[in-house]
């Protein structure tokens, strides 16, 4: 790894802040401490709060690291098992038309189910995500079940273990295990089994409307229109966060996950290995997924892992190149920026992305 020019970044990123194209913050981590750290924008502009250190984020889809997580720990207890049929786990009102006794655990950890999913996860402009609040509307979705009306009878798109394909609901679903198996909410358990023992203490799965301390609202950023015009996204989430995405945490709660995870303080090794290697069938690219991981695979070896999340006003990554054991997270709150951000913290860095 190559040494990078801190102050060269704060002017980077100083400027994309100064451009409207960044608000949030940026850690890089190794050995057990900060490289560079960058906290800048406005987590409220109608108050004027800036962005600190300490500001908490909405993170999408990054919540996968933590249900992945929760859900292999009950493996590890023998409790579930993850070739074990999902119907087996579910209450009969809470399986989806689609499931069949095929489905199991691993082909929703590993996004190869089929199943269909709540939104169209390739519509890059949002429609389809937030539609789904014409049908129900955001402040009624506060439990995993709430969302089971927007999927539940839709067919599904293969047969399980068929191919890839990234879907929420797989999640969702996972959730709705969690909460099977224990008698508990989600988000409780989510945070008995993992954000508590990795030491998230400023993580949590908290309703928007409960205003949890030091979040930071998150700006609909649209090139069309003014920055002093930006919406806020109160009308475009959940409620409360769920299994696929939604948890409020910080950049260095993130970096404790990450830590607690590759330490082997959360699941066993067996666990751990299958988190970190691609499941399902081989496909081309280096993009990979392994049980609530994102991979990146260079000549057949996985060297970066972690996840991305994207919501309307949320904008964050999590990425560990294991060939220099660094973690980058770029958490912000707008739409767009963290992805950016993150390159160019590996450009920096000297680390060697293949996706960039």
């Amino acid at each position: 790894m190559q040494p990078m020019d801190p102050s060269a970044l704060t002017s980077w990123f100083d400027q994309r802040v100064a451009d409207h194209q960044f608000s949030g913050v940026a850690l890089v981590w190794r050995d057990g401490a900060p490289l560079y750290s960058y906290a800048g924008g406005l987590a409220h502009r109608g108050h004027g709060v800036p962005v600190t250190e300490a500001t908490r984020f909405g993170v999408a889809s990054v919540t996968k690291m933590v249900t992945a997580t929760a859900v292999l720990r009950l493996v590890d207890r023998r409790l579930i098992a993850l070739h074990q049929p999902v119907q087996e786990l579910l209450p009969v009102a809470q399986r989806p038309t689609a499931m069949t006794a095929e489905h199991t655990v691993h082909h929703l950890l590993s996004h190869t189910s089929g199943l269909a999913d709540y939104s169209d996860d390739e519509d890059q402009s949002w429609t389809s995500f937030t539609a789904i609040f014409d049908r129900i509307p955001s402040y009624h979705l506060r439990r995993p079940a709430d969302l089971l009306p927007l999927f539940a009878d839709r067919p599904a798109a293969f047969p399980p273990g068929a191919m890839y394909q990234y879907c929420d609901a797989n999640y969702v679903l996972l959730g709705l295990v969690l909460e099977a198996l224990t008698g508990r909410p989600y988000a409780e358990v989510a945070a008995d089994e993992v954000l508590g023992p990795a030491g998230m203490s400023d993580s949590s799965f908290e309703a928007l409307d409960e205003e949890p301390p030091r979040l930071a609202t998150g700006y609909l950023a649209s090139a069309e229109t003014p920055p002093q015009s930006w919406g806020s996204n109160v009308f475009s989430l959940t409620a409360a966060g769920m299994p696929d995405g939604g948890m409020i945490t910080t950049a260095r709660d993130l970096v404790r996950l990450v830590e607690a995870l590759l330490d082997g303080n959360l699941v066993s090794p067996a666990s751990l290995a299958a988190m970190r290697i691609p499941q399902g069938p081989s496909r081309d690219g280096v993009d990979r997924y392994g049980y609530g991981l994102e991979l990146v695979v260079l000549d057949d070896e996985v060297i970066i892992l972690g996840h991305g999340g994207s919501d309307p006003g949320v904008s964050a990554r999590v990425s560990h190149d294991l060939r220099t054991a660094t973690t980058i997270v770029v958490l912000c709150n707008l739409t767009r920026g963290s992805w950016v951000a993150a390159q160019q913290l590996e450009l920096a860095l000297g680390i060697v992305d293949p996706r960039s």
